[in-house]
């Protein structure tokens, strides 16, 4: 009822509140990070108004790099998702509903199993999912790619970004949307994601769409007039907070997973519903009662580098690598202001001896005039000393941008500045490597964090799939039934951590160049990863077919090696 809307409504901020509470340090941190990497420079009013003021654009190219190395890796051409088999792939039998054995049926062979998923099958099952989750990602989700590309470009600067993952009844498909963390409120010390007693989003909704909810009965219908701040805008968003928490709305004792949407500023509850699955409820057998409740979780959690405070949220190079930049930020603009006041000049012009003032201070190409008596003009002109940038402030400037290098892991050899044709190709190997040791370890958790996007959304397909399902491939369409989903059919979809960037394999290519006529490898097989990992397309029809074996020197081998047996 009513009283008890308004009463959750006034939890559900309160709690909001002090989760808000608990980030303004970390949100402290991460504005002064993408400030810096957006290049945002305030005015500057010393030494002098309007003073130099560069930014010294380190995280910005190394948020650029981490994007352009890291994207392809994970979006590798049309296969995003891999099918995997779990246990043995001998079949699955079909089991009798009465007496649960498996069921048989006779053939001339004898009485043979009838298979729910027949010897192998596991294989082509994943291989099913593998390429329709992938059709899904990049052509039914049209936001999944765009948004990709776009997470891989923050997340190295604030640290964390996070994918929401749910069943869109309006499009009748699936959604896997990005949310920035400064949009999802967590309690900074929270265990986890899947621990945590709430989390919150900040979303905002156009009138229309509040209109939409209502009609389809999703919202509560209520009238939440104008959006605050609307300055006679009647299109103006309306800010929503969408929190998944618990609440024993049963009087049970114990509480269970909601999602509660409510209207930021008026506190009006919008819609409450459950999460979570008949399947997730755990009951004692003896006494009935509810155990456990086992949650859906719709948000997954990409960290670059883990906290490295223990909080919630993960580190980023904006965080690291930020007072670095601001130093080197610094030390530019001193010499860019030593340079620019020995360029202008300024000083004094003599008349007379007293000035009759007290502290003198100068802008660049400014003169003053002084009481000093002179015979010749030069006697009366006095320069105002000024050395220029010094040559430590150059060093140190040196000094700081190698190690912010070191920090962003952006090497000469990664940014494609050295010339890797003159390099032997184990050099180049090892070169690429070594430089790749920070990446690598970071790729290895957003596959790991794109494992879990990937695990909520065949969930999905195994509730919401039609039961016979269309997806193309190249030109070809085939069909995905919503079996292929099912618990225990014995398959899940992976991101696939195998994955090497171009100068990698290009690396790799080249080493196996060095083997080309060596009888020990196969001459064919070294040239087709050459041409896979140089990106040729339709590289069979570069390949030479082999001529067929000439039958009189087959019969001469055969008969000389006769001939040796005897």
């Amino acid at each position: 009822d009513d009283e008890q809307l308004n009463a959750i409504g006034q939890r559900v901020k309160r709690e909001y509140d002090l989760d808000h509470g608990t980030l303004d340090e970390w949100r402290t941190r991460s504005e002064k990070a993408m400030d810096l990497a957006m290049q945002v420079a305030q005015e500057k009013s010393f030494p002098w108004p309007k003073a130099s003021n560069v930014i010294y654009p380190a995280l910005t190219i190394a948020a650029i790099q981490f994007g352009a190395r890291s994207y392809p890796a994970i979006v590798q051409g049309r296969n995003v998702v891999k099918g995997i088999v779990i246990g043995p792939d001998k079949g699955i039998p079909q089991i009798s509903p009465q007496d649960g054995t498996p069921l048989v049926q006779m053939t001339e062979q004898g009485p043979q199993p009838l298979w729910a998923v027949p010897p192998g099958g596991k294989l082509e099952r994943a291989d099913r999912i593998g390429e329709h989750m992938s059709w899904q990602l990049l052509e039914e989700m049209k936001e999944w790619a765009r948004e990709t590309d776009r997470m891989l470009h923050m997340l190295p600067i604030i640290g964390t970004v996070f994918r929401k993952s749910y069943f869109d009844p309006g499009f009748q498909c699936n959604r896997s949307v990005m949310v920035t963390a400064q949009n999802l409120v967590i309690n900074y010390w929270a265990k986890s994601l899947e621990t945590a007693a709430r989390v919150s989003e900040e979303i905002k909704l156009y009138p229309r769409e509040i209109e939409e909810q209502i009609r389809a009965e999703l919202f509560l219908d209520h009238d939440y007039g104008l959006a605050d701040n609307a300055n006679g805008d009647d299109d103006a968003p309306h800010d929503f907070i969408e929190q998944h928490r618990w609440l024993d709305l049963d009087d049970d004792g114990y509480p269970e997973p909601y999602v509660v949407t409510m209207h930021k500023s008026r506190c009006k509850i919008a819609r409450i519903v459950p999460r979570y699955d008949a399947d997730g409820v755990r009951v004692n057998r003896s006494s009935g009662e509810v155990v456990r409740i086992e949650p859906v979780h719709y948000y997954t959690q990409y960290d670059f580098w883990p906290s490295l405070d223990g909080g919630i949220y993960g580190t980023g190079l904006g965080q690291l690598l930020g007072p670095i930049n601001q130093a080197v930020n610094t030390t530019l603009n001193m010499m860019f202001d030593a340079e620019h006041l020995k360029i202008t000049g300024g000083g004094f012009i003599g008349r007379g001896l007293s000035m009759h003032s007290g502290s003198v201070k100068f802008k660049p190409n400014e003169w003053k005039v002084v009481n000093v008596p002179g015979q010749a003009v030069r006697d009366s002109i006095v320069p105002l000393p000024a050395p220029g940038a010094s040559a430590v402030l150059f060093s140190l400037l040196g000094f700081l941008t190698e190690a912010g290098k070191e920090i962003a892991s952006t090497k000469d050899i990664l940014s494609g500045e050295v010339r890797a044709q003159t390099m032997q190709p184990t050099t180049l190997l090892a070169l690429i490597e070594q430089g790749l040791k920070v990446f690598t370890a970071i790729y290895k958790r957003v596959h790991d964090s794109a494992k879990q996007e990937f695990d909520k959304l065949y969930r999905l397909n195994r509730i919401y799939l039609e039961h016979q399902a269309k997806y193309q491939v190249g030109d070809e369409w085939k069909t995905v039934s919503k079996e292929d989903y099912a618990k225990g059919a014995g398959v899940k979809p992976i991101s696939d951590p195998a994955m090497v960037s171009d100068m990698q394999r290009l690396g790799q290519a080249q080493f196996l160049m060095g083997f080309k006529g060596d009888p020990g490898f196969n001459q064919e097989e070294i040239n087709r990863r050459v041409l896979d990992a140089a990106q040729v397309e339709d590289a069979d029809k570069l390949l030479a077919e082999k001529p067929p074996p000439n039958p009189a020197l087959m019969a001469k081998v055969a008969e000389m090696e006769l001939e040796g047996r005897k």
